[in-house]
This record gives structure tokens, C-alpha cells and sequence, in this order.
């Protein structure tokens, strides 16, 4: 057998085990819970509930989020959950996590043929198969990634990043698919799935310039190199443009953040952090406590832009000779994939581990490129010595190893809510979202004098957090204390008045305490604000069904249920009214015969009071809230004696 076809049959055998690599790695991740951004976009979701709303997530980005300020233009990412749902039958995680595993999957083999045809192009030689390999295989396993791959709402970034790859696949290929604008498909696609993949029309502009135009950096700044790359590449802008046009003039309500200075002056040393965190990715966390800098002089921001500047100068010197053009054109893509998060656009966040995932792509591609040429250098020094080629695979099988390894790790610290958060506490403790989420963890386990250190800790950090105090008044409510819920629910809806959440919590409290008229009011407001929450819909329809139950009530627990009411309104002859009728229908109802005696005990008619209390506690000896209305009513008798 010829040695190019053995050297193939063994790139062949290589793509499979990195294939086989990657899957395992990724084993332990397809049960793990939907986490954070997942609860307004895929639980809470009634829109992605039927495959018949796929053409309005196309015309209205409120299908993407119960959440005013999340809804924006990504239709083909609502199109694939709705697809999840019903292919998983209902909320079932494992559907949704192989999708998105899958489509990861896709863009790492897309890589690795968009590396290949960058690498010839800039130095053909039989070995660059295997530097292609080596970087994908990197950005596969790399362990900062596993943020995205497990965070099942950010599939965003996974489909705009494989867009953006087939886009410069397509194009780089030539043939039929440049010719006929095919490579403009999965522009399209990249755009419909998150604003990010618009940059696949500058990075197919470099493309171009770099390896097609044969053009330094400072050529392309030439008016006449410019115009000849923009007439090769304007489709892709026109496209990607257009696009966005559409979306920013249909998002009503999305709302990144507001413009402001110290959001701009963090983002040098973010990306310092981010070039960090490729090489040793240690610190991770699914949310972090970075804020914004205030003072243009910290030491964070000159280290931050002097960083930028080395970086940006290495890139500059590399487009200038052919053979080093992958680390220009990997080093570019860092920065421009990183436009959309980390410059002018203000978002929530100061930064935030998955937006790594995108830029990623191009810094793999530059540093494997880097270490290639520097072996390469010295090809005649090692030339011979066979103990080096073993060497080499054993460094890239380690470095592979170690990233797999991290990454089964953070696939563990994703499984559940309560494993998320505490690392997130753990790893961001100034977070006061971190820590009230680790607080609503231990609420739903009936932790509350745990959940409630954690959500002081947080008030501390957050004073007008709206979700602090939503939870807040949860607490509270749980625990009895009705006016401090009351001023919680008020405080959040103060905060946030946009915000669908306040207003449905506020409503699922207000129903417990039968103020049921209220949370009517405040269930719909929450409708109004946000349409596709679906608990907000499934309240109002309960809140209803339990209005016509008061108005014509048929079974004893409607007649108690009405004679609750009664009584919070003050209409105590109208609650025992109810609560008789309630005793025709069971004559042994407790519950009953203790609203008859709460009702006489407000009336001052003590001794029937005592009567029906007693009735109520022979037939539950343990109901100890008759027993404080019986204790009340003896003890307003004793006085009158």
C-alpha cells in the first residue's frame, strides 16, 4: 500500500476516535437539568408547545421568552426546541441535549474542513490533515465550552457559530456553492439563530482579503484592495444586514442593558480573561460576579489594552507573509467574533463564559497554527529522531486528555439546579443572582432558614434586584408572614414594572390567601407583559374556573372556598351561611364547622364560637387551627364573666 493511502487510512482512523472522544466526553450530560434562561425560554414556554407556531417564531420574537426583555429575533432556535418538545414528548432534557450535542457535533467536523482549506492555502503540505485535526479536536474537547454545549437555551450560540463555519466552508469550497450564493444559506441561518452570526459577513470579508486577495492587513486598508474584496463578499453583508434590520425592528421589548463607560472599559481586561482562560480554563462559572469598571485610569483596563494591542500587532505582522496568515486570520476572528459582546453593545452582563464558545474557533485555529510552524522551524534539528514524532502525539494526547477530563467535570457541575448554583457561590461569591438562586434551590427542599441566609446575602449585594425580592415574598409567604410578602411582591413590581414574574408570583400568593379578585388582576397584567408564559395563562385559567365555583358553588369544598372568602371580605353571617351549607353536603367537614367558629368569634357570639370549634376538633384532634380559634373564644368568654 502506498504511503499517502496508509497516511490516509490512519486520518481516517484518527477522525474516528476523535469522533468517539468527543461523544464519550460528553456522556454524563444528556440527563442533566434545563438551567437558568431555560425556565422563561423552554419550561415556561407555551410557544414551543406545538410545531403549528414554527411560522410565527419567524414575525414575533415574543415567541422566544415569557420575559419582556428576552425577546429577540432568533426563530430558528425556537424552531428546533418546538421540534425538541414534541420529539421528546414534553419537557423530557435528554431530546433537547442531543440536539444541541448534535449540532455541536456538526460544526466541529465543519471546522476541521475549514481548517484544512485554510491551512493549504496557506502552506499545502500532506501534514496539515493532521494540525486540522489536532484543532478541532481541541475546540471539541476544550473544557471552557462545555458551558455552552450544557446550557440548553444557549443552542443560540452553537447554531449561529455552525452557520458562520458552513458560510466560510461553502465559500472557501468554490464550485456550484459559491457560484450560485449557496454559502448565503447558512449566513442566513447563522443571523436567524443569534445576532452574533452576522460577523460571518466580516470574517468571510478576511477570508477573502487574506487568502484569496493574497492581502496584508494594511493592503486591505488600500482603497482599491477594499472595494475588490467588498465586490467579491457583498452578498453576505446585504444578507446578514438585512436580516437584522428585520429583527432590531421587531424586537419591541428586548432590552440588552443600557450604553454606559464602565461596561466598555471592563471589556480589555474581559477578553484578557477570556485569552487566559484558553490556555488554562480553571475557573469557570456559569454566572459570574464581574462588574463593570468605573475608573478609566485601573490598572485593569491598561493591562487590558496593552494585551489587546500585542496581540492585535502579532496579528498585523502575521498577515503579512503567506504562511503565517492562519494566525492572523484566527487571531481577527477572536476579536470580530467577539464584537457583538465585548464593545459598544451593552448587555446585562460584564461577561459571561459561553460567549467564549464563538471566538474560540478562530483563536483554536492560530495557536495550533503557531505551534505547527514552530515545530516545523525546526524540522531540521529533529529530522532523524524518531523518539520525537512519539513525543509529540503523547503531548497532544495529554493536552486532549486533560481538556476531556475538565469537561466531564463541568458536565457534572450542570446536572442539577442545586450542583449549578453552589458552584456558582462557590466561584462568583459577590453574585447576588448566584446566591438567590442557590436560595431558591434550598426554598423548594424546605430549607428556610438556609434560603434565607442566602437571600440576605444576596439583598446585600442586590438591594433592587426584582427576582430577589419575587423570591422573597415566596419566603415570606411560606413562612406566615403575610405583610412582609405582601411588601416583597410590591417592592419587585417597583423594580421591575415590566416584568411578567412579579406579577404572577404576586397573583399565585394573593390566590392562596383568597384574595382572588387581585390575583385575577395581577394574573393578567402578567399575560399582557409576557404571552407566551404559560403558567401566567394556566393561573388565569384556574383563577377563573374558581370564580364561577364561588359564584355557583355545587360540592362542600366550593362552599368552604366561598365562605373563606367571605369571611377575609367581612361578610361573617354570609361565611357560616356557606360553611352550613357546605356541613348538608358532609356533615363531618372540620374545616367547616371551624370557619363557622371564626366567623362567630368576629361577630362577638363567643359561646357559639366554642360549640362549633369544639365540633371541628372531635373530628380532627390535630387541627390546631381550630384550637387557637377554640383557645380565642374561651378566652373572650372568660373576660365577659
Amino acid at each position: 500500500m502506498p504511503a499517502s493511502d496508509r497516511d490516509r487510512g490512519a486520518f481516517g482512523v484518527a477522525c474516528v476516535v476523535a469522533l468517539l472522544a468527543l461523544a464519550a466526553t460528553y456522556s454524563n450530560h444528556f440527563r442533566n437539568e434545563f438551567h437558568f434562561d431555560d425556565s422563561h425560554s423552554i419550561e415556561n414556554n407555551r410557544y414551543i408547545r406545538s410545531l403549528r407556531n414554527i411560522p410565527r417564531f419567524f414575525t414575533d420574537p415574543r415567541t422566544l421568552s415569557a420575559l419582556p426583555a428576552n425577546q429577540s429575533y432568533r426563530p430558528l432556535v425556537t424552531t428546533t426546541l418546538a421540534i425538541d418538545y414534541r420529539l421528546g414528548r414534553g419537557l423530557h432534557p435528554p431530546a433537547f441535549h442531543a440536539t444541541s450535542f448534535t449540532l455541536f457535533a456538526l460544526q466541529c467536523a465543519a471546522m476541521l474542513w475549514l481548517f484544512l482549506i485554510v491551512l493549504d492555502r496557506a502552506r499545502p503540505d500532506p501534514s496539515n490533515r493532521w494540525v486540522a485535526l489536532f484543532a478541532a479536536a481541541w475546540y471539541a474537547l476544550h473544557t471552557a465550552n462545555a458551558e455552552t454545549v450544557n446550557y440548553l437555551i444557549q443552542r443560540a450560540e452553537i447554531l449561529s457559530t455552525l452557520g458562520v463555519v458552513l458560510t466560510l466552508l461553502v465559500f472557501a469550497r468554490g464550485g456550484r456553492g459559491r457560484r450560485w450564493g449557496l454559502y448565503l444559506v447558512p449566513a442566513a441561518a447563522a443571523v436567524l439563530s443569534k445576532e452574533n452570526g452576522a460577523m460571518a459577513a466580516p470574517l468571510l470579508f478576511l477570508y477573502a482579503a487574506l487568502f484569496e486577495r493574497q492581502l496584508s492587513v494594511g493592503d486591505i486598508l488600500r482603497p482599491r484592495a477594499f472595494a475588490a474584496v467588498v465586490r467579491d463578499t457583498w452578498p453576505v453583508f446585504l444578507v446578514c444586514g438585512a436580516i437584522l434590520m428585520v429583527g432590531f425592528r421587531l424586537e419591541t421589548t428586548f432590552n440588552p442593558g443600557t450604553m454606559s463607560g464602565p461596561y466598555l472599559l471592563a471589556q480589555p481586561f474581559v477578553l484578557v480573561h477570556y485569552l487566559l482562560t484558553f490556555f488554562l480554563p480553571v475557573n469557570l462559572s456559569a454566572d459570574t460576579d464581574w462588574r463593570p469598571i468605573a475608573n478609566p485610569f485601573d490598572d485593569r483596563v491598561l493591562v487590558g489594552v496593552l494585551v489587546i494591542a500585542a496581540v492585535l500587532w502579532i496579528a498585523v505582522r502575521a498577515s503579512q507573509r503567506r504562511e503565517t496568515r492562519p494566525i492572523a486570520f484566527g487571531l481577527l476572528w477572536f476579536f470580530i467574533a467577539l464584537l457583538p459582546t465585548s464593545s459598544i453593545v451593552p448587555l446585562a452582563e460584564v461577561m459571561n463564559d459561553h460567549r467564549m464558545f464563538f471566538p474560540f474557533v478562530g483563536l483554536t485555529l492560530a495557536v495550533s497554527w503557531a505551534i505547527a510552524l514552530a515545530i516545523g522551524a525546526r524540522q531540521a534539528q529533529i529530522a532523524g529522531r524518531r523518539w520525537f514524532g512519539a513525543a509529540l502525539t503523547a503531548a497532544a494526547v495529554m493536552l486532549l486528555s486533560a481538556h476531556a477530563w475538565g469537561t466531564w467535570q463541568r458536565n457534572k457541575v450542570w446536572r442539577t439546579e442545586e450542583s449549578l448554583w453552589l458552584d456558582v457561590t462557590r466561584k462568583s461569591p459577590e453574585n447576588g443572582r448566584g446566591l438567590m438562586s442557590y436560595g431558591v434551590v434550598q426554598m423548594g427542599k424546605g430549607n428556610f432558614a438556609v434560603a434565607e441566609d442566602y437571600f440576605n446575602r444576596a439583598l446585600e449585594r442586590t438591594p433592587r434586584y426584582a427576582y430577589l425580592h419575587v423570591n422573597l415574598g415566596v419566603l415570606k409567604g411560606a413562612q406566615g408572614q403575610a405583610a412582609e410578602a405582601e411588601r416583597h411582591f410590591r417592592e419587585a413590581q417597583q423594580y421591575d414594572p415590566g416584568n411578567p414574574v412579579s406579577y404572577r408570583y404576586y397573583a399565585r400568593w394573593l390566590t392562596s390567601v383568597g384574595r382572588v379578585e387581585e390575583a385575577m388582576v395581577n394574573a393578567r397584567r402578567a399575560i399582557e407583559l409576557g404571552p407566551a408564559d404559560l403558567e401566567a395563562q394556566q393561573l388565569v385559567t384556574d383563577l377563573a374556573a374558581s370564580q364561577r365555583a364561588l359564584q355557583s358553588p355545587e360540592t362542600p369544598e366550593q362552599w368552604l372556598t366561598l365562605s373563606l372568602a367571605q369571611h377575609r371580605a367581612g361578610r361573617f353571617e354570609e361565611c357560616i351561611e356557606s360553611s352550613r351549607r357546605a356541613l348538608q353536603l358532609r356533615p363531618d367537614y372540620s374545616e367547616a364547622f371551624n370557619n363557622i367558629c371564626a366567623a362567630n368569634n368576629s361577630l362577638g357570639r363567643f359561646a357559639d364560637a366554642v360549640a362549633a370549634c369544639e365540633r371541628a376538633i372531635a373530628l380532627n384532634p390535630q387541627f390546631q387551627l381550630a384550637r387557637n380559634n377554640l383557645a380565642a373564644a374561651r378566652a373572650q368568654l372568660a373576660k365577659a364573666r
